[in-house]
């Protein structure tokens, strides 16, 4: 190991996130509000479930919701299960930064039957993940830093040697520079580039783009020299 370590989210990472999250689809399929539907993300995202009959006896107490909730609940679980699909380019950008001697974690905002699902899609992927750090198992979510914080910990290494590769600008790229680690985020490859990134933040055209900026700064490249580059459109070794 070279004392560094990358961090990766999962849904539009490392894998296609559904359009609609499972706290939307639980509330529609029950009749509930939009108000119940982010409180039910909230619960799913930071609560761990072992089956959806455990869900459904949940959400039953909390929403004071009568029998019969258990199936749609369960067909919405195993749809979750069955989803995640790699996003092309995941397995060998996970695996350079392994293969570069970086410690892998996962951190993500997620629940029980997407980390499986996120498991039967990348099999590759999973042996080489040391740390997993995901929300439903920790009791918080991203952009609360006491999810980075523990995986920090778990890695054993200071934010300044850690990077973190994700899509969300709000919830991966700005908790993470707030910390003092390193930012990539990750734009789908057809993605115009945005005007202002955050200071520090390094941008990312797609998977492949993002796996030569992570070998870089994994070489010792500064940080802010690829950051730069990053905004102008630049590939790594293009300068």
């Amino acid at each position: 190991m070279n004392g560094h370590a990358v961090f990766f989210d999962i849904g539009d990472t490392l894998v296609c996130r559904p359009t609609v999250g499972p706290g939307r689809r639980i509330a529609a399929a029950l009749g509930l509000p939009g108000d119940e539907a982010r409180a039910i993300t909230r619960l799913v995202f930071c609560e761990p479930f072992a089956s959806p009959a455990a869900l459904a006896e949940r959400l039953r107490r909390e929403f004071r919701l009568g029998a019969g909730i258990e199936a749609p609940i369960a067909v919405i679980w195993r749809a979750q299960e069955g989803e995640p699909i790699e996003i092309p380019g995941a397995t060998a950008c996970v695996a350079g930064a392994y293969e570069a001697g970086a410690r892998i974690g996962v951190v993500s905002n997620i629940w029980a039957p997407y980390e499986a699902g996120f498991r039967r899609a990348c099999p590759t992927i999973v042996p080489l993940v040391d740390s997993w750090h995901l929300s439903y198992q920790v009791g918080s979510a991203k952009p609360d830093p006491a999810l980075f914080q523990a995986a920090l910990e778990a890695a054993g290494v200071p934010a300044a040697r850690a990077v973190m590769v994700g899509d969300s600008l709000e919830k991966d790229v700005r908790p993470a520079l707030a910390l003092g680690m390193t930012a990539v985020w990750v734009l789908p490859v057809a993605a115009v580039s945005p005007a202002s990134p955050p200071a520090g933040c390094i941008v990312a055209r797609g998977l492949a783009e993002a796996q030569e900026i992570i070998l870089e700064v994994l070489a010792g490249a500064p940080v802010a020299d690829v950051a730069l580059r990053s905004r102008l459109g630049n590939s790594p070794g293009s300068l």
